[in-house]
């Protein structure tokens, strides 16, 4: 069943120009003559046998109901029905249909109409508003205004989906069944903002969907299709499963174009002032084979893809089936990447379009993701990053994450190689978050880590590695042999030095008791040698290590024992020296 029937603001076309048109859609989709409803009148051409009885069964649904068809076609004899008369009722005589809500997101307002009273003297109700909840029925004649960042689908008393996106305005202008379980006849009055419907596919005879904008309707039978009305006035309509028949509002000008077949892949955009454009090729599906599989920052949902030639803008949306009956994010982008609020742990489905330079929606690209954010990686703590451990002495250390049991921590070969498709290094570690790599040999490494909570099922739930971070396993510079700090006297200043290479530092450590409880003297120093020319005269002991430019030391040297101080002096010149050969000083 058809309709082309203008919005009660608009001038009503002559009823042989909607005929037309509703013939020129007929003929252009190649389908059967069906019955139709015109201006609000549904026809029937009385076939032999024909009733009135038979005839309100079939369309209202109630046999008891020909009176009605009776009264309205002022047929004389109801029990003789003419073969080939067209048999006419009003619309209103079908039976009613409901809609159900199947999905909210954000602020959603439904607007019942008022009552209309029919006692003169009895004012009519106000029109009530309510919040929009899922699984709530709406009826026919109610609207539904969607805030910034909303969605809404409803799910037609068919199976038919409607969804409702952001910033829209629209009413159920009619939903009737003809008979008492027979297809549905819709009509959605679009007055701002966009939907996307997937209308189930029913015989040509059967079913008619239509949805109306200021300046065009667009019908259609089994198919998928994007309505938009937008700021400007424009209808957009594009088209991705069957096929529409798009017709202006202003059919009954005579140099506006009136009424356009669109098919699968095709769209087109009728102006504010009625002009329906030529059909065109809608732009092609963005590739989305490159995008990742899993997304798992925990704070965004970062979404990149290749872009297509001629597109000014681009449609996304996220939702979570693949129906996108719960979008979750949607947004409108000028490049070719979004940046979305981090979503739950789940599967979810991802819609992407791009858009002309008319405004046309492209064809559309789907493909599921799953987002893996909990529980959190640890945070790196030993090394730093790209920091050095030393051989046979080092391990990887992160901190403890609320909530986790244990953390899973790899170590894979340099960035480049096979990486952690490969691990060198995969475990498991319980408590701390802390894996020793003695066994490492020296090189360049990178690791990473990731949590490990307990669901409810006792089952081990693994949460995202952290980005690996690059490490270097390297020696340790070698321990100083006590002989080889030299010990010597310049102007009575005890002087120290030692063998040392290009880049390396040094501790020193001075203390007036072996065992360095009392240190007196601990500095870094930048080149191998040292004078004790700040020391009180007396006996010390002092150990070194080496600092290599990575940053890893060796093991502080033996002690040696040296005096420091003036030292005394015979007749001739010469140091007087104790019996332990060690000089004598002044107290």
């Amino acid at each position: 069943m058809m309709i082309c029937r203008p919005t009660a603001s608009l001038p009503r076309p002559p009823l042989r120009t909607v005929c037309a048109l509703l013939f020129a859609w007929t003929m252009a989709a190649s389908v059967q003559a069906t019955p139709l409803m015109v201006d609000g009148l549904i026809a029937h051409r009385v076939a032999p046998g024909d009733t009135l009885e038979q005839i309100a069964r079939q369309y209202l649904g109630d046999h008891r109901l020909w009176p009605e068809l009776q009264s309205f076609n002022r047929v004389a004899n109801p029990l003789h029905l003419q073969p080939g008369f067209t048999l006419r009722f009003p619309d209103r005589l079908l039976r009613l249909a409901t809609a159900s809500v199947e999905y909210v997101r954000g602020e959603a307002v439904a607007i019942t109409p008022a009552r209309r009273s029919s006692d003169s003297q009895t004012p009519a109700g106000a029109a009530q508003r309510r919040n929009v909840q899922a699984g709530e029925v709406l009826q026919e004649g109610e609207q539904l205004q969607l805030a910034a960042n909303a969605f809404v689908s409803v799910r037609l008393a068919d199976g038919s989906l409607v969804r409702v996106q952001a910033q829209s305005d629209v009413q159920l202008q009619q939903m009737r069944r003809r008979g008492r379980a027979g297809s549905l006849q819709s009509v959605l009055d679009l007055h701002s903002g966009a939907l996307d419907a997937s209308v189930t596919r029913e015989p040509a005879d059967q079913r008619h969907f239509e949805i109306r904008t200021p300046v065009a309707s667009t019908s259609v039978r089994g198919t998928r299709f994007h309505v938009q009305a937008d700021a400007t006035g424009r209808t957009i309509t594009a088209v991705d499963e069957g096929s529409v028949a798009v017709a202006s509002a202003a059919a009954q000008r005579p140099n506006a174009s009136r009424v356009s077949l669109l098919e699968a892949g095709q769209g087109l955009a009728v102006t504010a002032q009625a002009a329906v454009g030529a059909p065109t090729a809608l732009l092609p599906a963005p590739d989305l084979a490159q995008l990742p599989e899993r997304y798992e920052d925990a704070h965004w949902l970062d979404i990149i893809w290749p872009a297509i030639s001629n597109a000014r803008s681009y449609q996304l949306q996220v939702a979570r089936d693949a129906q996108f009956s719960a979008v979750v994010r949607s947004a409108a982008s000028d490049t070719p990447q979004q940046r979305f609020a981090a979503l739950e742990d789940g599967d979810y489905f991802l819609a992407l379009r791009a858009i002309d330079a008319q405004g046309i929606p492209g064809r559309l690209a789907q493909r599921s993701i799953r987002i893996k954010s909990q529980p959190v990686p640890p945070l790196y703590q030993t090394p730093a990053a790209a920091g050095v451990l030393a051989q046979g002495a080092g391990a990887l250390q992160c901190t403890t994450v609320p909530g986790a049991i244990a953390y899973r921590i790899q170590v894979a070969g340099a960035a480049g190689a096979t990486g952690f498709a490969q691990p060198l290094l995969d475990s498991r570690v319980d408590g701390e978050c802390r894996l020793s790599v003695d066994a490492l040999p020296a090189g360049d490494y990178q690791w990473r880590a990731a949590s490990i909570r307990s669901t409810p099922a006792d089952a081990a739930d693994q949460g995202p590695f952290a980005a690996g971070q690059a490490f270097t396993v390297a020696t340790p510079p070698p321990t100083l042999a006590a002989d080889e700090l030299a010990l010597g006297n310049q102007d009575g200043t005890a002087q120290l030095s030692w063998p040392g290479q290009p880049g390396q530092s040094y501790r020193l450590m001075v203390a007036s008791d072996l065992a360095f409880a009392d240190v007196q003297h601990d500095a870094l120093l930048q080149e191998p040698r040292w004078a004790a020319n700040t020391l009180a005269p007396g006996r010390y002991y002092v150990q070194l290590q080496v600092i290599d430019s990575n940053g890893l030391r060796s093991r502080f040297s033996a002690a040696r024992e040296f005096a420091a101080g003036n030292t005394v002096r015979d007749g001739s010149g010469q140091r007087l020296r104790t019996g332990a050969d060690l000089p004598l000083h002044r107290q």
